[in-house]
């Protein structure tokens, strides 16, 4: 089947070598889509290429450890280089464990597996998702459940571990991911899907003691299908909701504005995710071009550091974007860090991204100031930071102060330094 490039779908899945992730993969792929697969058995991923054949040219294996930061980051590049857009990430990928185990990189196997290479990988591939259509990610977990599970203090587990308790923290942390998300980005036209299709006798992912393999054994008696589950994952990928986030359990929706989905612990564990993956050893010196201009266009904030009349550093935190490799912010006519700008147009900028708090960029650069457009550009900041206008975001604010003379301030770089 050949499809036209704006026809064809792009989508990547994770767990995609077994179960669910490969009945997905194999039914798009016979859609006429094209399809990246990422598992951590080569074996399985040349079975996943075999039972592929049929699709010449559109079906791709990436070999990953994902319960390893590095190896997540890894995949978010080699998908970026076969990819210009992604229509749908389905993150399936998960792996139960009887006994507690330690990544190389210091982290609870299962929190990084099930937690964090989803939330690397949705943000990672953000830019790629926005630039499709009607953009999907598509996190099969297990919502609704509340976060009773989530031990604030232990994470990883290291007091009293046990396999299904790491499973269901997995699943309720998964929850907050997708508020999270749409917390983060509120003006995205991604739409994140919390879905759990049921019981479904896949190969049951894991490494289980004699207990657990018996209980397995016994849920598989009533489960569903892979072929009869997988449906209605398809049926998301071929008509995403309209809602930024939704939640579906067996095919029955679940209401994300209950008590069970709290946007408090989901801020909550924004921080807590920054930590973790602060305790992952940080890039190495020298900032890459293209992750530069992905962070600069994601919502962060930027310190901005001007020169005194005195000679001492002044600094303040603001919104910003990105025209060519200049960095565009605006200041009100008159303040201070206007004052210095006009005085002095040398400048500094700094932005660190939260989820890997060790790296950063630092540009260095001259600044030319322009009244022309500087309130619509505050309201495109708004919206990049907000999803809504200025007025709308800060209505006291705008009524206060939306007179008050402001202007835009270009950074025209000369040097770039940091590690990202």
């Amino acid at each position: 089947m050949s499809l036209d490039f704006r026809t064809k779908k792009f989508i990547a899945v994770t767990g995609g070598t077994d179960g669910l992730g490969k009945a997905v993969a194999l039914a798009r792929l016979a859609a006429g889509d094209e399809v990246a697969v990422i598992g951590r058995d080569p074996e399985k991923g040349r079975a996943f290429l075999d039972a592929a054949a049929g699709a010449p040219g559109r079906a791709h294996f990436i070999a990953a450890d994902l319960s390893l930061v590095g190896e997540t980051r890894r995949v978010v590049d080699e998908i970026r280089a076969r990819f210009t857009r992604l229509d749908a990430l389905v993150l399936c990928a998960r792996h139960y464990r009887s006994t507690r185990l330690v990544t190389a990189e210091g982290l609870e196997h299962n929190l990084a597996l099930f937690y964090l290479s989803r939330f690397l990988l949705g943000d990672g591939l953000l830019d790629l998702l926005e630039a499709a259509e009607r953009p999907v990610i598509l996190n099969v977990a297990g919502p609704g459940s509340g976060t009773g599970e989530i031990r604030w203090d232990d994470l990883g587990g290291e007091r009293g571990y046990h396999g299904s308790w790491a499973l269901a923290q997995g699943g309720q942390l998964n929850d907050l991911l997708g508020i999270g998300f749409t917390q983060r980005w509120p003006a995205t036209p991604v739409r994140y899907v919390l879905l759990h299709p049921g019981v479904v006798n896949t190969s049951f992912s894991g490494e289980y003691d004699a207990d657990a393999a018996a209980q397995v054994e016994a849920v598989r008696a009533g489960a569903a299908p892979v072929e009869r589950a997988v449906t209605p994952l398809l049926d998301v990928l071929e008509n995403p909701p309209a809602e930024p986030l939704t939640a579906l359990v067996a095919g029955r929706w679940v209401d994300v504005t209950g008590p069970e989905f709290d946007a408090d612990a989901a801020r909550r564990l924004r921080g807590e995710t920054t930590r973790l993956l602060g305790s992952v050893a940080s890039a190495a010196p020298g900032v890459a071009p293209d992750r530069l201009r992905r962070l600069l266009d994601s919502p962060v904030f930027a310190t901005v550091a001007t020169v005194e009349s005195d000679g001492s550093p002044h600094q303040s935190v603001v919104w910003i974007t990105r025209d060519g490799d200049d960095v565009l912010f605006i200041t009100a006519v008159g303040s201070r860090k206007e004052r210095n700008l006009r005085r002095d147009p040398r400048v500094s900028l700094l932005v660190s991204p939260p989820d890997e708090p060790y790296t950063y960029a630092a540009l260095h650069g001259t600044a030319a100031l322009a009244a022309e457009g500087a309130r619509q550009l505050r309201d495109t900041l708004a919206h990049k930071y907000t999803g809504r206008s200025y007025a709308d975001h800060n209505a006291d604010a705008a009524a206060r102060h939306g007179e008050i003379p402001i202007t835009t301030v270009r950074l025209t770089p000369h040097k770039v330094t940091g590690r990202l």
